[in-house]
């Protein structure tokens, strides 16, 4: 097997990674134009490890390259936040594949490589990657809805009754709001993509900020990827990616991304005005329930909502699935 490793912002894309992608139904986050456009006014370095057999692509790795003298490769890609970000084999030949990335990081990057971090390791995952002399954490899990209806409104029926009621209102509410522009719908062209990048940071910045020491170690071992204007040109005007935007006259409130996927489609980037700027508590559900909407219409299996506001999204009627983070030291990989 060759592992060969790519710098989407600097190396052309491999002959026969979209019919790889494709093949594995992974979504637009591992468009090799969606990963190289998050390089652009970055600080986050995105890498590709590609590993081809008999001259097509067997499997693939994504990371973020950290640090300009000892390095750690950290295994995730931007805005991807429902498991590992590798698409490999399971069994004892996705741990061969495992193992061949690590020596060949280490034949690439020499002595700076300091280690490898995997992030969002699912428990299904965790044998590919465990080891002696690895640091094995929880870490934030991620949330999934199974879809079991044909339409929305099965799905509300099966809520509590408070959150029901609330829904409902909310619904009414935002339906009958004049004030209000809702639009919704795949590859997209009438939005800014800098006004998006901006709200996004802003957003982004409000629920991180750090409280009290511990937090301040959480944020630097988990620190969130950017996510720029170039990224968001790139990302909405898809046909696998869809948006909901809400207006209220010129002034963009929230927006919501969602990858889309047939039978796995995934909430991705969320951000929102605070109330106290002008923004509406009531987009943040608002939202779940048009891309539920969309789920159920689709026929899709079942939807990913990624780390966070997990007693919100039990209310929903999401599951919780716990993840890991895996440490590697140099000494041990390979």
């Amino acid at each position: 097997m060759k592992f060969s490793f790519l710098q989407p912002g600097r190396d052309p894309e491999p002959d026969g990674w979209e019919d790889f992608r494709r093949g594995h139904d992974l979504t637009a986050i591992w468009s090799y134009d969606v990963i190289r456009a998050s390089f652009e006014r970055s600080w986050a370095r995105p890498l590709l490890c590609v590993v081809h057999e008999s001259g097509r692509i067997v499997g693939a790795v994504g990371a973020i390259r950290f640090g300009r003298g000892p390095l750690v490769l950290d295994v995730r890609l931007p805005a991807h936040s429902n498991g590992p970000t590798w698409c490999l084999p399971g069994g004892a030949e996705g741990r061969e594949l495992i193992r061949g990335f690590e020596r060949a990081a280490a034949a690439e990057f020499g002595w700076r490589l300091a280690g490898v971090v995997y992030r969002m390791v699912t428990e299904a995952a965790l044998p590919l990657v465990a080891r002696a002399g690895a640091l094995v954490r929880q870490s934030p899990g991620t949330t999934q809805l199974p879809v079991r209806w044909p339409a929305r409104d099965g799905w509300i029926a099966t809520l509590s009754r408070n959150r029901r009621s609330t829904l409902r209102r909310q619904i009414r509410r935002i339906e009958e709001d004049g004030t209000l522009t809702v639009v919704e719908g795949n590859g997209r062209t009438d939005l800014d993509p800098a006004e998006l990048a901006r709200l996004h940071e802003r957003h982004a910045a409000r629920l991180t900020a750090p409280t009290t020491p511990r937090g301040w170690v959480a944020a630097a071992l988990d620190r969130r990827l950017p996510l720029t204007a170039a990224y968001f040109a790139e990302l909405i005007r898809r046909d696998d990616v869809r948006t909901v935007s809400y207006h209220e006259g010129d002034r963009l409130l929230a927006f919501a991304v969602v990858y889309d996927h047939p039978t796995t489609p995934m909430y991705g980037p969320w951000a929102a005005l605070p109330a106290e700027e002008g923004g509406r508590k009531d987009l943040y559900f608002d939202s779940y329930v048009r891309i539920i909407a969309h789920a159920t219409a689709g026929r899709a299996e079942r939807l990913f909502a990624g780390r966070g506001f997990v007693d919100v999204k039990r209310s929903l009627g999401f599951d919780y699935l716990p993840m890991r983070l895996v440490a590697v030291p140099r000494w041990a990989i390979g």
